[in-house]
């Protein structure tokens, strides 16, 4: 069979979590005899300081896919227009979004004359916004990657931002055949707004990666510049981390990623080092025992809480980064909330190499546990389409 997947973010280089998840279920489907294809859309900003960046992903992007690589650029006008939309959403709609604001006017027919090449079995998209696709080409089976839930997604987290509503959500996933939701609380949501669509809860692919015991007092953090994750460092560095040098002076927070650009502030302070971008995530999770995950804020998948876990550390959440995690009764992940919570787990877990053991054997099997999960959803969906065929 061959599947098209179509998206606005290319997959190299893999540099955010939304590039990974694409990658990753792409590399699935390849896994399972799938003849994968990927059209990238192209969506240039129209001023040219961030071209070079463009260049650079398109390339690799278009390297690693070779001749199963297909290309569409959003011209200059429709990125204006949909500037100028978005600017009168945020203006006078309240920040709300409708379903179909961003979609490529001349996509449907760059698709289909794909399509009248290549024949296509499914068409695979991600992200609500490309859904007015489903409805006008003529590949069999349509499916949806959501990422996330975009309805009144000011309210979850407390922000004026950028939204749509529930019919439009509906909207969105009535047009297609299956649907992937990326954590569990999310799926049931999706099953209620698309009764006759079949919805396959995939999480995210991680390989796990065991690693030695450090023994030291350190603690990572790795991470985008999402502002939810820049709130949640921020949080951790004022509410949490002083009473964890107070009661362990060697501490070290170890911050890593893009985000520490967005931190200048955290430069000199006590026990932080902005380690910058990191080529090699397995190497800088190795510098410590403990990972964290601080984000109170956000829908979608906790990625940062999974990737921890898959690189074998003792992870420690806020409560707000356990929501819709794969079987939550046997996660190994290590929840507070306020600092004597943190201290109390970071006193047992420093205080004994036996209990850090113990939860690098919980990750191991958790991250199977889970794969095998996964595994079953795609089989699961490539059964159901064998049989509507």
């Amino acid at each position: 069979m061959k599947i098209l997947i179509v998206a606005k973010d290319p997959t190299h280089q893999t540099n955010a979590g939304n590039r990974y998840v694409i990658l990753t279920q792409a590399e699935k489907l390849k896994s399972l005899g799938l003849e994968v294809h990927f059209l990238y859309i192209e969506e240039r900003p129209l001023k040219k300081e961030r071209w070079p960046e463009y260049d650079r992903d398109l390339a690799l992007t278009a390297d690693y896919w070779k001749e199963r690589f297909h290309l569409y650029r959003v011209g200059r006008l429709q990125k204006f227009l949909f500037n100028l939309l978005y600017r009168f959403r945020m203006a006078f709609c309240h920040f709300q979004e409708g379903v179909d604001d961003h979609y490529p006017c001349g996509l449907t027919h760059f698709v289909n004359r794909l399509d009248a090449k290549m024949h296509f079995d499914i068409c695979l998209i991600h992200y609500y916004d490309l859904s007015r696709l489903l409805t006008r080409i003529h590949i069999p089976v349509k499916a949806l990657m959501t990422h996330d839930c975009f309805a009144y997604k000011n309210l979850v987290v407390g922000e004026r931002i950028l939204h749509i509503n529930a019919h439009s959500e509906a909207k969105a996933m009535q047009r297609a055949d299956a649907i992937f939701a990326i954590q569990e609380e999310e799926a049931t949501y999706f099953s209620l707004l698309a009764p006759r669509s079949r919805v396959y809860d995939i999480f995210s692919i991680y390989s796990y990666h065991p690693q030695k015991i450090a023994g030291n007092h350190d603690i990572v953090f790795l991470s985008g510049p999402n502002r939810f994750n820049i709130n949640g460092i921020k949080w951790f560095v004022k509410e949490i981390f002083p009473a964890i040098l107070t009661r362990f002076p060697d501490a070290q927070l170890l911050i890593g990623g893009r985000i520490c650009r967005e931190l200048p502030e955290f430069k000199g302070m006590p026990g932080i080092s902005l380690e910058g971008s990191v080529d090699s995530p397995e190497l800088f999770y190795a510098k410590a025992d403990i990972a964290i995950n601080p984000v109170y804020q956000g829908t979608g998948l906790k990625i940062k809480t999974l990737e921890a876990v898959s690189y074998d550390k003792v992870t420690i959440v806020h409560p707000h980064s356990m929501r819709g995690l794969y079987d939550k009764a046997h996660a190994p992940m290590l929840v507070a909330e306020n600092a004597s919570e943190w201290l109390s787990h970071l006193e047992k877990v420093w205080g004994d190499r036996d209990v850090i053991a113990s939860i690098k054997l919980a990750d191991a099997e958790y991250m199977e546990s889970m794969q095998r999960f996964i595994d079953e959803e795609y089989q699961r969906f490539l059964k159901d389409i064998t049989i509507d065929k």
